[in-house]
């Protein structure tokens, strides 16, 4: 087996396995950040009238399609998902070179001082499928991680995600220990066992790289800038899976496929990672 890390550094890797969150620093270049925010900015229309397929809540936007799916896989958004600096992290957490990516979604929180704190309840992104995936092993590596693209400055206060820093190996703990353990906080959608949380702020660029354990939430925004983000998962693949190229959950325009690195191919599972 390869030695990790490869990629972080082992400080920065003991961080993440600590504390369930690391802030990639600088992932992307400032060309790239302007591209992709103005690109998601152009989703909001320009006479506010915000389509019924979007999602809308206390000032934060997901723009969606009109068929519901909230992904955007666009010549100006790939470079985030197809990023060599997030591949090789995930690389180092996921202890395998063999990852697809996938989400593709986008939030804009513009400021609203009438909301405090989070926005939403403590939950998580994905949880076991059953019973058969409570092992060490699922739960560490297989379940897979994710996190958002800042693309603005997020001071604080200022819509950041919000997290619990050690919560992943709390529900790991929980999940393996408790009779309740999948079922718990409502199937993990609304949380209460843990009650704190703490805000992720960071500079445009920056990747706030999550466990998917991890207990979020998004926040109020009370400064006058938007918090304008995107978000990528990423999954270790089986080399079974990895000998496969199926494609994306969603099919990719011409303009998509043209814009894709060899890396990115890969990821996005148009080109197999063995074979």
């Amino acid at each position: 087996m390869p030695a990790y890390p490869r990629y972080l550094t082992k400080a920065q890797l003991e961080q993440f396995w600590s504390d369930g969150y690391l802030v990639l620093k600088g992932t992307l270049d400032q060309e790239v950040v302007e591209k992709a925010r103005e690109f998601l900015l152009d989703l909001i229309p320009r006479d506010l009238v915000i389509p019924d397929h979007y999602h809308a809540n206390h000032g934060r936007f997901k723009p969606h399609h009109p068929d519901g799916n909230g992904s955007f896989f666009e010549p100006a958004m790939l470079p985030l998902m197809q990023n060599e600096a997030l591949y090789g992290a995930a690389v180092d957490i996921l202890e395998t070179e063999y990852i697809r990516v996938w989400d593709g979604s986008a939030g804009i929180t513009l400021r609203n001082r009438a909301m405090e704190g989070r926005l939403q309840n403590l939950h998580l992104d994905a949880v076991p499928g059953g019973p058969e995936d409570l092992n060490e092993g699922f739960l560490r590596t297989g379940i897979g991680i994710g996190g958002c693209y800042y693309l603005n400055k997020v001071e604080g206060e200022g819509g950041g995600i919000h997290v619990v820093p050690g919560g992943p190996n709390r529900v790991r703990d929980i999940m393996l220990n408790e009779p309740d353990g999948l079922t718990r906080n409502n199937g993990w959608g609304h949380i209460t066992d843990f009650s704190s949380s703490m805000e992720v702020t960071g500079d445009a660029g920056d990747f706030v790289l999550m466990h998917h354990l991890m207990p979020h939430s998004a926040s109020a925004n009370h400064n006058a800038a938007p918090r304008i983000a995107q978000f990528t998962r990423l999954q270790a693949l089986t080399d079974d899976d990895a000998r496969l190229a199926p494609g994306p959950d969603r099919p990719l325009d011409p303009a998509a496929l043209g814009a894709l690195t060899p890396l990115g191919r890969k990821l996005f599972r148009l080109a197999p990672w063995i074979g």
